[in-house]
């Protein structure tokens, strides 16, 4: 399964969940099985890409393009870390924006 998530850095324990607006990376992440991370790449762009999941902290992001790729959208918490978003994901804690 494939996450996407606007981030700030492309470290993946530093980084931060941001707008999309702001984003200066999108990190993909993939996942096994139990939402365990296998892989983790840092992308200027997410608009040429498939995936599972976009994450989101905010209901009001302009998702037109995530939605024509097939997304669903999940809405995370304000400046929460990577591995904060992923454990709440496993732990299936974050809403669905529709």
């Amino acid at each position: 399964m494939l996450v996407v998530i606007p981030v700030n850095l492309n470290d993946i324990d530093e980084a931060k969940i941001t707008s999309i607006e702001s984003a200066k990376y999108f990190a993909f992440l993939q996942l096994g099985e139990g939402a365990k991370l296998e892989n983790v790449e840092f992308k200027k762009s997410f608009s040429e890409d498939f995936f599972d999941f976009f994450i989101v902290n905010s209901k009001n992001e302009e998702l037109d393009t995530v939605y024509e790729l097939g997304a669903r959208v999940l809405l995370a918490m304000p400046n929460s870390y990577v591995e904060d978003i992923l454990e709440a994901f496993m732990f299936r804690e974050l809403d669905e924006v529709v």
